[in-house]
């Protein structure tokens, strides 16, 4: 399956400007024959702490559901992005799943970095979808340093992990050896679609796509560029259950019993 990852700068309160970018993206890699792309976090709104600018983008989104939904059959294409939502009257910092269907499914990020626990309420579940024959798990920027995320979404069936970021550039040691390592211990691949430019942060870039051996297979080298690799799960079960060569067979070997107390 080809999965791409769309790397550019989204603008704090310009919707117009962000959607159209969207749709940019979307077309092309919909010409390529792309099954799924990827946007960065809080690619509608753009990453900002402004309550105003969040509820705004909340109402534009929904606006633009339909369209979105219209893209997504038109170009038999899966649609992953950021935005804000509303839930019991608490803003949450979310991203959007829109697979053809009727329904745009939610994650919202559970684990909030700094001042985002100012603004965002947390959520409370995981999130794995399937698309395409293929299962995907979605976490959120910071929640790459937790990795008990990406674990569950693996045991739960992820062999995709989609991380949309808005990733401050003085942390790029961070950035370079979680997103590696996640995909790594799980023995699955990883698609990073991280904002470029400057806002509250100077942002990293570096949109990336990771295999399951934990090298980087292609990287965004560019402030604006579409990055796509097309993407064999069926070589997951070496590298998690197979103990020759350069697998790990880290799923093979681990020991569920010791592990009961964690999960409670």
């Amino acid at each position: 399956m080809l999965i791409a990852a769309a790397q550019f700068e989204p603008k704090p309160g310009k919707f117009e400007y962000n959607y159209l970018k969207h749709v940019q993206f979307i077309e092309e890699a919909g010409k390529l024959g792309i099954r799924l792309i990827l946007f960065p976090e809080l690619s509608i709104s753009g990453y900002t702490y402004d309550k105003d600018i969040l509820l705004s983008s909340v109402k534009f989104f929904k606006e633009k559901e339909e369209e979105l939904i219209w893209l997504s059959r038109k170009y038999n294409i899966a649609i992953v992005g950021g935005v804000p939502r509303v839930v019991l009257s608490e803003i949450r910092n979310s991203v959007f799943v829109v697979k053809k269907k009727k329904g745009v499914l939610f994650y919202d990020k559970t684990h909030l970095f700094r001042k985002e626990k100012d603004v965002f309420y947390p959520g409370e579940k995981f999130l794995v979808f399937k698309f395409d024959g293929v299962r995907f798990g979605i976490l959120i920027c910071y929640e790459i340093g937790f990795p008990e995320i990406s674990r569950i979404l693996t045991i739960n069936g992820a062999q995709v992990l989609l991380v949309p970021f808005a990733f401050g550039r003085e942390r790029k040691h961070i950035y370079d050896i979680a997103t590696k390592a996640r995909a790594l211990e799980n023995g699955a691949f990883l698609v990073t679609a991280s904002t470029s430019g400057k806002g509250l942060m100077n942002f990293i870039g570096s949109s990336r796509i990771v295999g399951p051996d934990g090298n980087v297979i292609i990287s965004a080298r560019k402030k604006e560029q579409l990055i796509y690799h097309d993407v064999d799960v069926k070589t997951l079960d070496y590298f998690r259950f197979e103990e020759k060569g350069i697998s790990h067979a880290y799923f093979l070997n681990r020991k569920k019993e010791l592990y009961r107390g964690l999960a409670r």
